[in-house]
């Protein structure tokens, strides 16, 4: 194969690094598009991937380095040759690494990052593999099959011999890992980090059944086995442990509850065209008792959010994120959308969908989601100008000095223009989430309402009953 692609002056494309380059973009632009459709931060997947490619090269060097430390010993002068020799487990176990540096430095949740990550790292493989084609690195071994492939002008592997085309293989089988990867991240994830598992214990099984057909011997050996498929045997338990482990714990490690106040939220609206089902009066009668029952044993002892605020701040040290942050402009556009079509509907065009009754059909069903679809979009495209909010997020840390509770912590979110007051948390156990719920009941306690909330049934009085576990 010809690794020279191009050649203009002193400049010279090589196939192999333009495969690289080509890998690293698709996988950054990929990253990108999937982290909007999640909800994760899109700004930190640039720095994300600067630091996992760093660290990946860094690591793919020190394995080379690993794997060839004879060579290394007899002739210190190769560790000048910093353009040659590269291993991909090197490479992988350093984007990990720098993965998780990042995620800690930016306080993000390393688990959902790494799902994020893995399917476009398996995609930059695929072309990285090409790479290695054009160049004639990597290569397998003879053969007499009408499937080899001959080498004329390879620095690296042997000309004029059939070889099994293992870097084609290889990336198809890359691409193959990408496909899947997506459809179970999208279809059949349970809990975060298993999108990650199933990657490593893919990659790992590929790449030991290929190493039986590479020729190049300078990969090293650990025994019968070699280097790679010595890993792959490790990468491959960590993988599917993680894959079992993260399904048992479903989505704990990064899940998100909301308790909103003041406004009904995206599930009402869901919910607005429902028909009520014929034991609606007897539990309309149920919960008026509950609550009639409640407003008798509820004292009236009101805050404002200025005094939650500073009760906050005081009683569990919380940190008010600055307003240019990603988890409080995710969090406020969230609330607008919400707002406008709770509070505001007369800013959309678009008609709010007539109620379903249940004997509605399939397109029925459909055309009504696609309206409610549309009236959110609508309601995310209204600007400051004709909607704006005041609103602010405190952060409590449970266990803000260990590593590991770093990523674990309870937001509160107060919206001043229509009084809101509302909880999002993110926990590792049921432990942590009783832990959690006991403050926000504390918050929403101080928070309080008043005489006129008792007597008119306000939303300040529903959603404090519904906190306290009432209704």
């Amino acid at each position: 194969m010809h690794n020279e692609i191009l050649t203009i002056g002193p400049v010279t494309i090589y196939g192999y690094g333009l495969m690289i380059a080509i890998g690293i973009f698709a996988a950054y632009f990929l990253a990108e598009y999937r982290a909007e459709k999640a909800g994760l931060d899109r700004e930190a997947v640039f720095g994300l991937t600067c630091w996992a490619v760093a660290a990946g090269l860094i690591g793919g060097k020190v394995m080379y380095y690993i794997t060839t430390i004879q060579e290394l010993l007899a002739d210190p002068s190769l560790l000048l040759q910093a353009a040659d020799g590269f291993v991909i487990y090197g490479a992988l176990i350093g984007g990990i690494i720098g993965v998780v540096l990042y995620c800690r430095r930016k306080r993000l949740n390393c688990l959902s990052y790494f799902d994020l990550a893995v399917p476009s790292v398996a995609l930059a493989q695929g072309f990285g593999r090409i790479g290695c084609f054009l160049a004639g690195c990597c290569y397998g071994r003879e053969t007499s099959g009408s499937w080899g492939i001959v080498f004329h002008t390879s620095e690296y592997a042997p000309n004029g011999v059939p070889l099994i085309p293992v870097q084609l293989i290889s990336s198809g089988l890359n691409f193959l890992h990408f496909a899947l990867l997506i459809v179970f991240a999208k279809k059949y994830k349970r809990g975060e980090g298993q999108v990650a598992g199933l990657f490593f214990s893919l990659y790992s099984v590929g790449r030991f059944c290929l190493e039986f057909l590479r020729g190049d011997a300078e990969r090293g050996n650990i025994g019968a086995l070699s280097t790679s498929q010595f890993i792959a045997i490790f990468m491959f338990v960590f993988g599917w442990f993680l894959f079992y482990y993260f399904q048992k714990r479903g989505n704990r490690g990064a899940a998100a509850i909301s308790v909103i106040g003041g406004a009904d939220g995206p599930t009402s609206i869901f919910l607005a065209g429902k028909e009520r089902d014929k034991d609606w009066e007897a539990k309309k009668k149920e919960r008026e008792k509950k609550l009639e029952k409640f407003k008798s044993e509820l004292k009236a002892e009101p805050h404002t959010l200025e005094e939650v605020e500073t009760y906050l701040v005081k009683t569990y040290q919380a940190e008010r994120l600055k307003k240019d942050s990603e988890d409080v402009s995710r969090g406020r556009e969230a609330l607008r959308q919400s707002l406008v079509l709770t509070r505001r509907p007369e800013l959309l065009t678009s008609p709010e969908p007539a109620p379903l009754n249940q004997k509605a059909s399939r397109k029925e069903q459909m055309a009504f989601l696609e309206q409610i679809q549309k009236r959110m979009e609508e309601a995310k495209q209204i600007s400051e100008e004709k909607f704006s909010i005041d609103f602010q997020v405190y952060r409590i840390w449970l266990d803000k000095e260990s590593e590991e509770g770093s990523n674990y912590f309870l937001d509160i979110q107060i919206e001043k223009n229509y009084e809101i007051l509302q909880a999002s948390m993110q926990y590792r156990d049921e432990e942590e989430k009783k832990k959690q719920e006991t403050i926000i009941k504390d918050i929403y306690r101080y928070y309080g309402v008043t005489e006129e909330d008792k007597e008119k049934g306000t939303e300040r009085f529903l959603v404090l009953a519904s906190v306290l576990g009432e209704l």
